[in-house]
C-alpha cells in the first residue's frame, strides 16, 4: 500500500438541509436503503441484505492461530478442528484446489496463489510457510442493496472477499482494459455462483467518468456482470447518496467503511492498525487517479483518496458488485446493515 495518509477532497455538492427517504422500489421485503442526510455532516442509511452465492471466507485450522491480530477478526472467521484440518489435508482437490467433505465445499490456497504472501509484512497475513496449504469453508456472500428498480437490484458486497491488483504491470490503463475487470468477470464469476445463479445477474451498463478532482480520463462506458463502483456511486453525486453513502465531503462516512474476510487477507489485502478504524481494509474503485497508472480508493477511515494509489498495487481489497433479476435470483433475505 502508498505510504500516504487519506484526503479529504474539496468538491462538494449541494446536500439538502435534512433529507429522510427511501431512495428507490421494494421488491418483497426488501427496500433500496433508507438515507437520512443532514448538513451538519451526519449520515445514516439502512441497507437491505441478501445472501447470494458462495465464496471461501472462514479458515480452518488445527490450532493456535496467530496469522492476523485478533481486532481484524470476525466471529467464525477461524474454524480451530484439527479432525477436519487433518481430513482436508487428505482430501481429493480437483483443479481449482476445491475439495468437497460431506456435502460441504472447501478451497485451498498456498503462498503461490495468493497475491502477496509474507511472513513479516505488519498489517497483512502472517504465513509461516509459504508453500503449506491452507483451508477456507466457502460461505454464503452478503450482499447490500444499493438500488431496486422493478425487479432489478444493485448490490455491493457486505464484506470484501478477496484481492486482486487493477493491472498486473505497471502501465497506463482504465477500467475497460484492466486485468481486475476480465478477472472479477471470468474467475469471480465462476466461483462465486452457481448456473442457476449467474443466470439471474444482468449486465449493467457502466459510465466511466472521469476523475472529478484529477479530470484525468477513466476509459470508455463498459457493460459488465460483474465490477467495483466507480468515485460518482461513492462521493460527491445524487447517486451516491441514493447508494446510502454521504454525498459530501470532509465527513468520515462510515457507510464507506468496510472490512474484509479472513480469505481476502490471506490472499494478502492490508488492515488497518488505526484506533477506531482497526480492522478495516481500504477498497479500489475504477476510477482513474490523478494519472493512467494510477487508481481511486477509499481508505480505512471512509474518505476518498483521488489522486490513488499505483494499478499494481497488491493489498487494496476488493468490493465486488452485480445488478440481479430478483424474480430469477435464488437468494435468501439476510440482516439489514445500520451505518450512523
Amino acid at each position: 500500500m502508498l505510504n500516504v495518509s487519506c484526503s479529504k477532497d474539496e468538491d462538494t455538492p449541494d446536500v439538502p438541509s435534512s433529507t429522510e427517504r427511501y431512495t428507490g422500489d421494494s421488491y418483497g421485503e426488501l427496500n433500496s436503503p433508507w438515507v437520512k442526510d443532514e448538513k451538519q455532516q451526519s449520515h445514516q442509511t439502512i441497507w437491505s441484505c441478501i445472501y447470494f452465492g458462495t465464496y471461501p471466507t472462514n479458515e480452518v485450522v488445527s490450532g493456535v492461530f496467530t496469522a492476523v491480530d485478533d481486532y481484524a477478526l470476525a466471529d467464525g472467521d477461524v474454524i480451530v478442528d484439527a479432525s477436519l484440518y487433518q481430513r482436508l489435508q487428505q482430501a481429493d482437490w480437483d483443479a481449482a484446489d476445491d475439495a468437497v467433505i460431506d456435502g460441504k465445499r472447501y478451497h485451498r490456497i498456498n503462498g503461490s496463489t495468493a497475491v502477496e504472501a509474507s511472513t513479516n509484512r505488519e498489517q497483512h497475513y502472517r504465513w509461516g510457510e509459504v508453500n503449506e496449504w491452507h483451508y477456507f469453508t466457502y460461505e454464503p456472500i452478503k450482499w447490500r442493496v444499493l438500488n431496486i428498480k422493478g425487479t432489478q437490484a444493485m448490490l455491493l458486497t457486505d464484506r470484501m472477499p478477496d484481492t486482486h491488483p487493477f493491472q498486473n504491470v505497471d502501465e497506463d490503463t482504465n477500467w475497460s482494459l484492466s486485468d481486475l475487470r476480465q478477472w472479477l468477470n471470468s474467475i469471480f464469476l465462476s466461483s462465486a455462483f452457481s448456473s442457476e445463479e449467474r443466470n439471474a445477474i444482468l449486465e449493467t451498463h457502466l459510465e466511466n467518468a472521469p476523475n472529478s478532482y484529477f479530470n484525468t480520463s477513466s476509459g470508455p462506458d463498459t457493460q459488465d456482470y460483474v465490477f467495483i463502483l466507480s468515485g460518482n456511486e461513492v462521493f460527491s453525486s445524487p447517486k451516491a447518496s441514493d447508494y446510502g453513502f454521504y454525498a459530501g465531503s470532509g465527513f468520515d462516512d462510515p457507510a464507506r467503511r468496510f472490512r474484509s474476510t479472513l480469505y481476502a487477507k490471506c490472499r494478502g489485502a492490508w488492515w488497518s492498525p488505526v484506533e477506531g478504524y482497526r480492522g478495516n481494509s481500504f477498497w479500489m474503485m475504477r476510477t482513474s487517479g490523478y494519472n493512467h497508472n494510477y487508481v481511486t480508493y477509499i481508505c480505512d477511515f471512509g474518505y476518498i483518496y483521488q489522486q490513488g494509489t499505483a494499478v499494481t498495487c497488491d493489498d487494496a481489497a476488493l468490493l465486488p458488485a452485480v445488478t440481479i433479476d430478483l424474480s430469477r435470483a435464488p437468494y435468501s433475505v439476510a440482516p439489514s446493515v445500520i451505518c450512523r
